[in-house]
């Protein structure tokens, strides 16, 4: 329980502590990193970092940020994973069901041997073969780019703004 009578200062360094305010923290750190992504998309006049599943990318870095699915590693690696299956799958097979299917669990399949599951790059092969991306450059923006600027503005947002634990940032000091 916070104590009131310890003022802003005290509530300004300890995270939010209360079910609306742990969610008030996950949603503008979301929207500021997907309007930083478009931002750059927008300026750049091109798709260089923001893709759909990004979306669900927030979910775990912003919501739930002491998940290991959420952690730096995870969320670039099993996003570049999945992106060079898609990639791959794209070059080799039309989009049809059972590639989409094969492709999606091929996926998979490497994030967990590689032990850098992320659930949202799951949709990676799908939105790359449906898309028809089957250049390699794909990968590397919108995709690890993408990764990259996430995993900077959550380590920035979870360091100085929610004061969450995330990654190497705000870990509890051993007594």
């Amino acid at each position: 329980m916070v104590n009131e009578s310890k003022g802003i200062y005290y509530r300004i360094l300890h995270p939010a502590q209360k079910p609306w305010m742990i969610a008030f923290v996950a949603a503008i750190g979301s929207a500021i990193c997907i309007a930083l992504l478009a931002l750059i998309d927008e300026s750049a006049k091109g798709d260089y970092v923001l893709m759909a599943p990004f979306g669900a990318t927030m979910v775990l870095v912003f919501g739930l940020p002491q998940s290991p699915l959420a952690q730096p590693p995870n969320v670039i690696l099993g996003h570049l994973t999945t992106a060079v299956v898609g990639v791959i799958f794209a070059n080799l097979f039309p989009p049809e069901f059972w590639s989409l299917g094969l492709a999606v669990g091929t996926g998979i399949f490497f994030m967990i041997l590689f032990n850098v599951t992320h659930p949202p790059a799951g949709g990676n092969p799908l939105l790359i073969m449906l898309g028809g991306h089957t250049s390699f450059t794909f990968v590397l923006y919108p995709v690890l780019a993408g990764a990259c600027v996430i995993v900077i503005v959550a380590l920035i947002y979870h360091g100085f703004v929610s004061r969450l634990e995330y990654a190497w940032v705000n870990k509890p000091k051993k007594a």
